[in-house]
C-alpha cells in the first residue's frame, strides 16, 4: 500500500512540475528570465536610451546653430553652448563604455540635457545679439 502511495505521489509531483514549466513557457518567459513584467532586454533598453539621447542632442545642436545663424548668440555664447554639448557627448561615451547605458546613467544624461536646453533658451533670449552694435 505504501509503495502505491509513493508512486502516486511521485507521479503527481512530476506532472505538477511539468505543468508549471509549460505554463511558464506559455506566459512568455524567455531563457534570460525576462517575462511579461519586463518590457525589454537590457541591451535593447540601452539602445533605446542611446537613441533618445542622440535625438535630443541633435535637436539642441540645431537650435544652437540656428541661434548663431540668426544672430541671437554671440561667439562666446556659441562656444560655451557647444562645449556643453561636447561634455554631454563625452559623458554619454563614458557611460556606454561598458556596452550599456542603464537607467541611472540615462537619468543623469537626461538631466544634463535639460540643463543644456535651458541654457540654450536663456542665451538665445538674453538680448545679447551677435550684431548688437550695428552692421
Amino acid at each position: 500500500m505504501k509503495s502505491k502511495l509513493n508512486k502516486t505521489l511521485i507521479a503527481l509531483l512530476t506532472f505538477g512540475t511539468v505543468g508549471l514549466a509549460a505554463s511558464g513557457a506559455q506566459a512568455g518567459w524567455d531563457h534570460h528570465g525576462y517575462g511579461p513584467g519586463h518590457a525589454f532586454h537590457p541591451y535593447k533598453q540601452s539602445q533605446l536610451f542611446g537613441q533618445q539621447i542622440n535625438a535630443r542632442q541633435d535637436r539642441q545642436m540645431e537650435r544652437i546653430q540656428a541661434g548663431m545663424r540668426q544672430g541671437e548668440l554671440t561667439r562666446f555664447e556659441f562656444r560655451r553652448l557647444m562645449q556643453e554639448q561636447h561634455e554631454i557627448r563625452a559623458m554619454e561615451h563614458h557611460f556606454a563604455s561598458d556596452g550599456l547605458i542603464d537607467a541611472r546613467e540615462f537619468q543623469r544624461l537626461d538631466r544634463a540635457l535639460d540643463i543644456a536646453s535651458r541654457n540654450i533658451k536663456l542665451e538665445k533670449h538674453d538680448r545679447q545679439d551677435r550684431y548688437a552694435y550695428g552692421r
